[in-house]
Formats: C-alpha cells, sequence, structure tokens
C-alpha cells in the first residue's frame, strides 16, 4: 500500500490515513511560523488511494502547480503546494522507506524572511542565528522517560510563546495539556523538574494577571502543595502582585498550601522560605481585607 509524504525544504512529514491541518497554530499537525499563513490554513485528507488538498478559508489562499485552490484538488505525486511564502512538495512513497517526522515545525527568518526548518541553527539563506527565545527545544530523546519530560518541555516553551505573542485561547489550550501532563505524573510516581514546573507556573500567573484566570491560580497553589514544594520566588511575587479581589476566590487554596509548606519549613532552603513569606504575607493581607468587608466590621 502506498504511503504519502510532504517534503519541505529538508523536512519530511508522513501524511497518515485522514486529516493533516497545516496552519500557523501550534494546535496544527504541521506547524509553519509564517506571516502569511493563516491559523488553521488547510488540510490533505488522506482516504484509501486519494488524497484531496482542501483551502480551509484562508486569508492569503492556497496554490496547487501554480493554479489558485477552490474546493479541493486531488493530489498526484510531485505536485507542488504553494502556502504562504513557501512550496511544499507532495510525493507518493511505494517503496519501504524510513519514516519521517510526522509533525514539525518551520522557523520564519526575521532577517531574510526565508522559510526554513525549525532544526538548522541558522537560515541556510543569510546566515542569521535565531535567539534562544525563537526556537524550540532541539531532537526528542529516545528514552520514555526523557521524552515526557522533552514534551512537557516543548509545552511549557508553546506556552511562553502563545502569551508573549497574545493568543490567549492557544495560552489555555497548552496549560490545560500541561496540568493533565504534570497530574498524571504525580499521580503516577514519575518527577516532576521543578525549573519545568515553574515555567508553567509563570506562565498560569501571566494569564490570570492579563484576563483574571483565578482558576490557574489555584492550579498553581495546589500544584505546588501536591509537589510539596513551594513555586519559585519570582512566581510567588507575581501571585502577590495580583489584586486582592482577584486572589480572593483563591482563599482556601493558598491558606492550605501555606500551611502544607510551613509544615515543611525545616527542610526547605533559604530561596524556598522566602518563597513561603511572600505566600504568608498574602494570606495575611486577604484576612485583613475580609475583616475590613464583613458586615460585622461595618457595623461596630
Amino acid at each position: 500500500m502506498a504511503r504519502y509524504r510532504l517534503r519541505l525544504l529538508l523536512q519530511e512529514f508522513d501524511l497518515p490515513p485522514g486529516e493533516t491541518i497545516l496552519g500557523r497554530s501550534p494546535e496544527c499537525h504541521v506547524t509553519i511560523d509564517d506571516p502569511l499563513v493563516s491559523r488553521e490554513h488547510a488540510k490533505i485528507i488522506v482516504h484509501g488511494e486519494e488524497v484531496v488538498f482542501r483551502d480551509l478559508g484562508s486569508r492569503n489562499g492556497s496554490k496547487v502547480n501554480g493554479q489558485q485552490v477552490h474546493g479541493e484538488v486531488t493530489l498526484n505525486d510531485g505536485d507542488r503546494v504553494r502556502i504562504g511564502n513557501q512550496e511544499v512538495v507532495f510525493s507518493r512513497v511505494v517503496a519501504a522507506r524510513r519514516p519521517g517526522r510526522p509533525t514539525g515545525s518551520l522557523r520564519h527568518c526575521r532577517k531574510c524572511q526565508t522559510p526554513y526548518v525549525a532544526e538548522a541553527p541558522q537560515c541556510p539563506n543569510c546566515g542569521y542565528s535565531p535567539g534562544a527565545d525563537e526556537t524550540l527545544s532541539g531532537v526528542a530523546p529516545a528514552n520514555n522517560l526523557d521524552r515526557d519530560k522533552w514534551s512537557l518541555q516543548l509545552q511549557v516553551e508553546l506556552l511562553d510563546k502563545a502569551l508573549s505573542l497574545g493568543r490567549v485561547p492557544d495560552a489555555e489550550r497548552v496549560l490545560g495539556r500541561i496540568a493533565l501532563a504534570v497530574d498524571e505524573r504525580m499521580t503516577t510516581g514519575l518527577p516532576v523538574e521543578r525549573a519545568q514546573v515553574d515555567g508553567a507556573f509563570g506562565g498560569a500567573i501571566r494569564l490570570a494577571s492579563a484576563h483574571g484566570e483565578i482558576q490557574w491560580v489555584r492550579w498553581v497553589l495546589t500544584t505546588a502543595q501536591r509537589l510539596g514544594h513551594p513555586p519559585s520566588r519570582a512566581v510567588v511575587e507575581a501571585i502577590a502582585a495580583l489584586p486582592l479581589i482577584v486572589m480572593e476566590p483563591a482563599t482556601r487554596q493558598l491558606g492550605d498550601a501555606v500551611a502544607a509548606f510551613e509544615l515543611k519549613r525545616p527542610q526547605l532552603d533559604a530561596d524556598a522560605r522566602a518563597a513561603v513569606d511572600v505566600l504568608v504575607d498574602v494570606r495575611t493581607r486577604l484576612r485583613l481585607q475580609s475583616e475590613r468587608t464583613s458586615p460585622n466590621a461595618e457595623g461596630s
């Protein structure tokens, strides 16, 4: 049975049976970081021996072999699909070959605007080397445990990217996946790296600060309590900076977390104890706020 692939520059993507979404969103099967590519730009549908390309109403359209796509187009071996600034080659693979990556990402060079694979250390056109904030982590490790940790790190970096671009729905979806992954690791007794979870905690508080999403403050506090260690000093200071009216619905989770951390205080290092002190101060301010606004206080 034939298999199908897309080739873009130095990278190949297997096309499994069913739908493969191409677009700029990190939720797509093939993510293309190109300003001319829509969030969900197009899909390729593999149904038996037939492969169909469909534009999803993208802003800048798509072309197959130079012809604008209207509706659906059947793809044949060697067809060239133009999406945004790049051209993707469709191929039919009959002989058994080493499988390509099922998903992947592209980077758009900030200097010359040439698209190229995210794994390349520099732009093949102009030689520009992106900074650390423009790329995700490198090649996935083979070990299953390390692969899970690598996947979590990728999710944390995607969260940071979505927040930096102001893509709140994307950030919430990614944070939801992170929360599930962290919960699964804790439930099964697998280790959770503090650096990774603190990155997720920081993103959650940024989301709460910008959009009042208090459920993520609750998640940070309850997850840190389950892990048995307070969040980093930077995260708790971000919590302390939240308005009290935002923090008020998380009063119970804050109290439970502080009580748990106080019991562990002798075993904590200096930075962790300082973080607990910040949380204690937030709890105190919430209590004072509650006393000032209670009916008994107004009648006294």
